[in-house]
């Protein structure tokens, strides 16, 4: 058997939403760890004009949708974000009241009934600063010309 070709249990993915409001742009930023804590994949992107809270939801859909189309997907994903709001919200502890966090929220419900498990964490920016520098740079058009795919 290829070590190569087995695939996590778990994803840990690390999210953040950066917005430009001035310049009428968003940045978005997901990192995909293993178990180990080795980064197994990350994206980012430069988005349309978003709230702070779209941005972090725009992030975290962008790292389900990718880690959907993957041949082989893992099991269990642990998304971590320093957007509370947005963690409350998937977690129940919250409501979505803005007309645009709720489609957000009902998109990210229908992606995360196809994998086996999905738990959203809490925690403090200075824990996200890797997807938090990746979002920031992808607003400010200096988005890296590689991708971990």
């Amino acid at each position: 058997m290829n070590i190569f070709s087995v695939r996590p249990q778990t994803y840990i993915i690390h999210t953040d939403g950066a917005t430009r409001l001035e310049r009428g742009v968003s940045g978005l930023a997901a990192i995909v760890r293993d178990e180990k804590g080795a980064i197994i994949h990350w994206w980012c992107r430069r988005d349309k004009r978003m709230t702070c809270n779209e941005a972090e939801y725009a992030a975290a859909i962008m790292a389900l949708e990718y880690i959907r189309a993957l041949q082989n997907p893992p099991r269990e994903l642990k998304l971590y974000s320093d957007s509370q709001v947005m963690v409350h919200q998937m977690q129940g502890i919250a409501s979505a009241h803005a007309p645009a966090l709720r489609q957000a929220q009902m998109r990210m419900r229908g992606l995360v009934v196809q994998f086996e498990k999905v738990t959203f964490h809490h925690i403090p920016r200075e824990k996200n600063r890797l997807a938090d520098a990746l979002a920031n740079d992808a607003a400010d058009g200096k988005e890296p010309n590689e991708r971990i795919t």
